[in-house]
């Protein structure tokens, strides 16, 4: 063998070995290299649209009606606080709940919550409070009221006696029938810093939790297991270290869909999907696949108009509800971490072509409402909020509202690399022909 033949052999090898590692490398990469995620800033805009908006203050609870649905106006606000790139219509809806704004019927969130009244529900003065928080207003002056002051009255010392079913159990919130409103009020309260308040409510928590992990959908423990339910109940329990916590995720992660979604009330619904992402993202490391995939489900279900549908089979067409969620569940942000704040400056929204900047992990505040905050600058290739670890798992500003779509960088890098390849082959060859 000439010392030319041995070169070009080496030289080839090496260049072929080297084209092979890189090219292997790119498509192991994370899935957040090729942004497969919902169109964020056209969902944002399918929300605050006129059509859904009624004079951008409150979504109806049935059109034409008047009357507003105050849980869904929170969620809108929450999708919003998720999502960025409207502050605008972000503090309008906060300002409708948070100054006593009236529906088309005159009616207040006071109507919706009874605070103030024997039937005031712990649970949906807890989602109201958490607006609050979430914003950066005070939740003991928020609405005309101490809201944190009334969930703490609304926690139950005792059952109650038929035909009265407010007080299910010692710990419970008065009239607050779900697991997910029971979550609401423990986690508005750990936010505030009322955790000796939140012992008892925590505890009935905890001890609804069945054996393999879930949450029943009901109180009482009606027997059932539900995705919804169990998500919003690790986001309550995530502060306190409990093991109970990755049991649930556990569990959580083995209902996935063959299609990246999660069963729930509407079948394989966008709701579950967005409440399980929002659950198995609090340990995204552990998840990175199933989060991978119920993202990509997510985006499967965005319609033109920006928003989504309900479940993946049955009725197609956009609906509110199940948009604000999955606008939530697509960022990833736990409700115990999920920050905004409205009290300072507004900052300029960046274009959907911008990159969002990424760290390592998010930081978190003295109190348990931590915010993520960026300390990696992406620029070479754009990462979506809403990728495959999710933006709070992956550390994502929840500030940023990224556009998602296909790349090229990836298809291109792997082209010119296998040109490469094929070009020092060719070489090779030709100089062991002679």
């Amino acid at each position: 063998m000439t010392t030319a033949s041995a070169v070009s052999r080496v030289g080839t090898r090496t260049l072929a070995i080297g084209a092979t590692v890189m090219l292997a490398s790119l498509v192991a990469a994370p899935l957040a290299f090729a942004s497969a995620g919902p169109d964020l800033p056209k969902a944002v805009a399918y929300l605050v649209a006129p059509t859904q908006l009624v004079d951008g203050h409150y979504y109806e609870a049935f059109a034409g009606s008047g009357f507003a649905d105050y849980s869904l106006v929170l969620d809108g606000a929450f999708a919003l606080a998720a999502a960025g790139g409207d502050d605008a219509a972000l503090r309008t809806l906060v300002g409708f709940v948070g100054t006593g704004g009236k529906d088309g019927a005159g009616r207040t969130i006071d109507a919706w919550t009874g605070i103030g009244t024997r039937y005031a529900s712990g649970g949906a003065i807890g989602k109201e409070a958490l607006l609050a928080e979430i914003v950066g207003a005070d939740p003991h002056s928020f609405g005309g009221h101490d809201l944190i002051a009334a969930i703490d009255a609304s926690v139950c010392t005792q059952v109650s006696v038929a035909p009265d079913a407010s007080c299910p159990a010692v710990g419970s919130y008065r009239y607050s029938p779900s697991v997910f409103s029971q979550a609401l009020g423990v986690i508005a309260q750990l936010r505030a810093g009322d955790t000796t308040n939140a012992a008892a409510p925590l505890a009935y928590l905890r001890s609804l939790q069945h054996p393999d992990g879930s949450w029943p959908s009901l109180i009482p423990d009606t027997g059932n297991s539900d995705v919804d339910s169990t998500g919003a109940a690790l986001m309550a329990l995530d502060s306190t270290g409990s093991a109970a916590v990755a049991k649930g995720q556990a569990w959580i992660a083995t209902q996935q869909e063959a299609d990246g979604g999660f069963p729930g009330a509407a079948g394989d619904s966008t709701n579950s999907a967005a409440l399980a992402l929002q659950a198995l993202s609090l340990a995204a490391a552990t998840y990175a696949a199933p989060i991978a995939r119920g993202v990509a489900f997510l985006a499967a279900e965005q319609n033109s108009d920006g928003g989504f549908n309900v479940a993946a089979r049955g009725q197609q067409g956009s609906d509110v509800r199940a948009s604000t969620q999955a606008v939530v569940g697509a960022v990833g942000t736990s409700y115990l971490a999920l920050s905004r704040d409205l009290t300072s400056s507004p900052s300029p929204s960046p274009s959907p072509s911008q990159s969002p900047s990424v760290s390592a992990t998010p930081t978190a505040t003295a109190s348990v409402s931590a915010t993520p905050t960026a300390s990696t600058q992406v620029s070479a290739t754009k990462v979506s909020a809403s990728s495959s670890t999710g933006a709070a798992a992956a550390g994502a500003d929840p500030q940023s509202l990224p556009a998602t779509g296909t790349e090229l960088g990836l298809a291109a890098i792997a082209a010119a690399l296998l040109l490469v390849a094929g070009t020092g082959l060719l070489a090779g060859a030709r100089l062991r022909r002679h």
